[in-house]
């Protein structure tokens, strides 16, 4: 099985929109058009394909100082849980010097395993009583 991350130069908000219904499951999770619309026009946006079938995407944005920020991350359910996420995720690291996000709880073991730390929990981010967890990935010291 072959991952590739195929940068995604004119992005059709409406495909975007679609996928994420596939995705998520809570109505909070779930952005307006409009917000797509603007997430794909400011940021570096990429499809997860695999064997040449979307899978999933990745959406960064430069943040300064070499910081690029991880906007949305996410792996259709038909390959969740299959070692994609975390060849997608190695290929972004090869991107950037610095990598950052916010994520949910139930993503967070993921990120954490795959070299991230939590900086801190930010009350109420996705909606009241959801808090979004912001992580970085820690530059590994030469040895």
């Amino acid at each position: 099985m072959k991952v590739t991350l195929k940068a995604d130069i004119h992005p059709d908000p409406d495909f975007y929109y679609r996928q994420q219904y596939l995705i998520y499951h809570e109505p909070y999770l779930i952005w307006d058009r409009e917000t797509w619309e603007s997430v794909l026009t400011t940021g570096e946006v990429y499809r997860i394909e695999i064997d040449g079938r979307c899978g999933g995407d990745v959406i960064l944005e430069e943040r300064g100082r070499g910081i690029k920020y991880i906007v949305d991350f996410s792996i259709l359910p038909d390959f969740q849980r299959r070692g994609i996420g975390r060849s997608a995720l190695e290929q972004i690291k090869g991107m950037a010097q610095k990598l950052a996000a916010v994520t949910r709880k139930e993503t967070l073991p993921f990120f954490l395993k795959s070299g991230f730390v939590l900086r801190r929990r930010i009350k109420n981010y996705y909606d009241p009583g959801v808090d979004g967890c912001y992580i970085v990935l820690e530059e590994k010291a030469e040895e």
